[in-house]
Order: structure tokens, then C-alpha cells, then sequence
């Protein structure tokens, strides 16, 4: 199986004005009614995570999980109510930041409801979000509805995790939350022993085969609406979870020779793609932290770079924690990053600490938001003076900050307003293949 690609042209991502921007559409993929007369589980019921229902792709963000819910109702519904359609639209308007949402009616008493790439921190903001919707729902029907009416019981998980085993947790949380009073939602967690992990080898041979793909998501311009730079992300075929993004394997490739051999083969490819552009561009690339003190790595991007005339810029981006620990050993690295022109973002940047010593390294050219402080940032009014100073202390080295994940308009109103110059996210809508559109056959 080859990868082909295939040159694609568009331009739909200019935007305009920061504060018109319209909210792109959500694309819920709602699965059908299910067939079931009880909870009993049935396979189907907790959906392995396809390709298009992946996390944030960023290598800043913090791990995804999938959060399944089984609930429990004591209502009454008319028996002309859709109770399925009825509920999803409830659902769907309480997670305007979520693509991927499934709800499944399991009886007239009881959903099944599946959210997708869930950050850890929120889990139980989630769940409770997710009850109060349900409770208005019921309301909607049902003026005397109660909220103790209204039982809950989930289980988060990552992804490859043996589903009948999430079920069961799932139905073990919504019998401790029955048995109670007082509290109405309880989430249990599969713990990480219990998890499916990836086979390293599985990932690297594919990568050999040229079984993967690169988008490249833009960075926007806050002011100008204009692309800024796109950001590589690269997706490997799995036999059984199919596409995977970084986030799901990076961990696993812990091997030197592994390491080696993913970076090439990324950097092949994107070299590949920008020598055939004729406009200059910026592509922003994560390399893997094995890398970046390889003297074979560089070496041998050097020589690449070196037989080629490239117009395009190449940045990479290094994480905070990495360059401050590191920067000493890296100067190698670095003066090859300048010698061709290149330059360094640093990103999952969480506080305006470790700023000012950059400026000492001309080639670090911006900063990256961590994802913690960009989501739900017009909720939060302390991470909104975080930002504000990180901001401050980028502008008296001349460098613009960026923010990444950003899901809602409103977040991109607020980081707007902080200063922040660019933005990158599912809010402006699928992966822009700007250059590229990569396919399998």
C-alpha cells in the first residue's frame, strides 16, 4: 500500500475579521438507534474510536479520554417523542467544543452516551455538565422532573481499551450513584493496566511501508485572518484502530533506531511536499524527543537541507520543559537550525517564568500556549492573567505567541483580546491539506 499525493489548492480559510468569525458546524456522528431491550451488553455498544474521532493533534496536548455513560431515567415521555433525537439535541448544544458525541437509547428508561476526546482534567466537569443537559431535557417533558431522578454512571478510557470491561465499570458507577441519596453521577476510571497499549513494532513497520499521512493545520492570524504557518502532523495505520495520530504512539517509540526512523521519514515527505510548492512557506514540525540529541538526526537533515534549495522555512518546535532543561546540550542542534535558516518554536508554554532567557537564542522566533491554558480560557480568569503576562514578557523579546486546541469562538474572542497573535484548532473547522492532500490506495 503506497501513499500517494496528491496536490490540492485551497484558500477557504481566510477568514477576515477576528470577531465575525462564524462558528463552524459541528459534525456529530450519531449512530443509529440501538436494538436493545436491556442492559445487557452487546458488542457495538462502546464504539472503538475511528480515525475522525481522534484527539487534538497537537504535540502540546495533554492525554485524551473517552468518557461512556449509561443513565438511568425515572421520566415520563409522551409516546409520540422521539426520546433518542429529543436527548441528542440537548446533549450536542451542552458540548459545543466536542465533535464527536453518541448517544444511544438502550430503553425508555435508560441512554448510553459516549463523549469523545475528553481532557483528563475535565472528566468530571463533563459528567456533571452532561446530567444537568439530561435534567433540563427531562424538564422539557416533564415539569416535575427532579434531578435525583436522573442517575448516572461513567467510565473514561483511552483508546484501545477491551470494551466489555468500560461497559462493566460503566454499570458498576451507575449502581453506586442508584444506591445513593444524595449523589446522582459517579465515574469510574479504567486504569492504565488494564488498557490495550499499541505495539511499538506494529507503528514502526507501517511507518517503513509508508503506511501514514501528513496534514498540515494552519495557524491563523488573529488580526489579518491570513495562514501563518501550517503545523505537520503525521497519522500511522494501524491494523486495528486505523489511523492514529501522534498522541496515541509517541510514547511507545522509546528506541534510538525508532526515533531515527519516524523523523525521517516524516522530514522525507515534508521536504518532499514544500521542494514542489513554488510560494515560499512555513511548516512547523514535532520531532521526537530522541531526536533533537541525535548527532545522526542532524547530520543527516543537514545534508538534505544542504542539497536542497529550499524556499519554504522549516521551524521546529521544542517543548519549554525540554529546551530549559536541555538548552546547554543543544548547541549543536542549534547552530544547525540557523546555519539553514530554520527557527525554533517553544511550545507548551504554561507561565511567563523561563521567558527572558531566550534571549539569548536568536533562533527561537515564538511561543506556543500549552492547551491547558487555552481551553475553556473564557471560564477561567487565571489563566486569562497567565496568558496576559506571557503576552507581555513575548513582547519585549519581539515574540508573538500562539495558541493551540482552540475549540469555541468564545475562547478565540478571549485569547484575541490577551494579545495572542495566532490560533490553531478544530474551531476553523477539518485539517486544512493546504498544499497536500494525502491518500491511501
Amino acid at each position: 500500500m503506497n501513499l500517494v499525493i496528491l496536490g490540492a489548492a485551497s484558500s477557504f480559510y481566510c477568514w477576515g475579521n477576528r470577531l465575525k468569525l462564524k462558528p463552524v458546524a459541528l459534525s456529530h456522528n450519531l449512530q443509529k438507534k440501538a436494538d436493545l431491550l436491556n442492559q445487557q451488553y452487546k458488542p457495538g455498544l462502546i464504539k472503538s474510536v475511528k480515525d475522525d474521532e481522534l484527539g487534538s493533534l497537537y504535540a502540546a496536548a495533554p492525554q485524551y479520554h473517552t468518557l461512556f455513560i449509561l443513565v438511568s431515567l425515572d421520566s415520563q415521555f409522551d409516546k409520540n417523542t422521539d426520546i433518542k433525537a429529543s436527548f441528542e439535541i440537548f446533549v450536542v448544544k451542552s458540548f459545543p467544543g466536542i465533535k464527536n458525541i453518541s448517544v444511544k437509547l438502550i430503553n425508555p428508561g435508560g441512554l448510553a452516551i459516549t463523549i469523545y476526546n475528553v481532557p483528563i482534567a475535565e472528566l468530571d466537569r463533563y459528567t456533571e455538565r452532561l446530567h444537568k443537559s439530561i435534567f433540563i431535557a427531562c424538564q422539557s417533558h416533564q415539569k416535575n422532573a427532579t434531578r435525583k431522578s436522573i442517575k448516572l454512571g461513567a467510565c473514561n478510557y483511552r483508546l484501545g481499551a477491551d470494551q466489555k470491561k468500560v461497559y462493566q465499570l460503566a454499570q458498576s458507577a451507575l449502581a453506586l450513584s442508584q444506591k445513593s441519596v444524595l449523589i446522582h453521577r459517579h465515574r469510574l476510571a479504567l486504569s492504565n493496566n488494564q488498557d490495550v497499549l499499541f505495539c511499538s513494532e506494529q507503528v514502526i513497520n507501517n511507518i517503513k511501508k509508508n503506511k501514514f499521512i501528513l496534514s498540515f493545520q494552519p495557524v491563523f492570524d488573529l488580526i489579518s485572518g491570513d495562514i501563518i504557518e501550517h503545523e505537520a502532523l503525521i497519522r500511522v495505520r494501524h491494523d486495528t484502530y486505523g489511523l492514529l495520530a501522534a498522541q496515541y504512539f509517541i510514547n511507545q517509540v522509546e528506541s534510538k533506531g525508532d526515533a531515527l526512523i519516524l523523523d525521517k521519514a516524516v522530514l522525507s515527505q515534508i521536504l518532499t511536499l514544500v521542494m514542489a510548492e513554488k510560494s515560499p512557506l512555513t511548516v512547523s514540525i514535532n520531532i521526537h524527543p530522541n531526536n533533537w540529541l541525535s548527532d545522526e538526526f542532524w547530520d543527516w537533515l543537514a545534508m538534505k537541507m544542504d542539497n536542497l534549495n529550499l524556499c519554504s522555512q522549516l521551524q521546529f518546535e521544542m517543548s519549554e520543559v525540554y529546551f530549559c532543561k536541555n538548552r546547554e546540550r543543544l548547541i549543536k542542534t542549534f547552530n544547525i537550525i540557523k546555519k539553514h535558516r530554520s527557527q525554533i518554536i517553544i511550545d507548551n508554554v504554561k507561565s511567563s517564568e523561563n521567558i527572558a532567557m531566550l534571549i539569548d537564542y536568536e533562533e527561537v522566533r515564538g511561543l506556543k500556549l500549552s492547551y491547558e491554558l487555552v481551553h475553556l480560557i473564557n471560564e477561567k480568569t487565571h489563566n486569562q492573567k497567565r496568558i496576559k503576562e506571557i503576552v507581555n514578557a513575548g513582547k519585549l523579546l519581539n515574540l508573538p505567541v500562539y495558541a493551540v486546541g482552540v475549540e469555541t469562538q468564545k475562547e478565540l474572542r478571549i485569547l484575541a483580546k490577551l494579545g495572542v497573535t495566532g490560533a490553531q484548532g478544530f474551531y476553523f473547522s477539518k485539517l486544512l491539506q493546504e498544499f497536500t492532500q494525502a491518500v491511501f490506495h
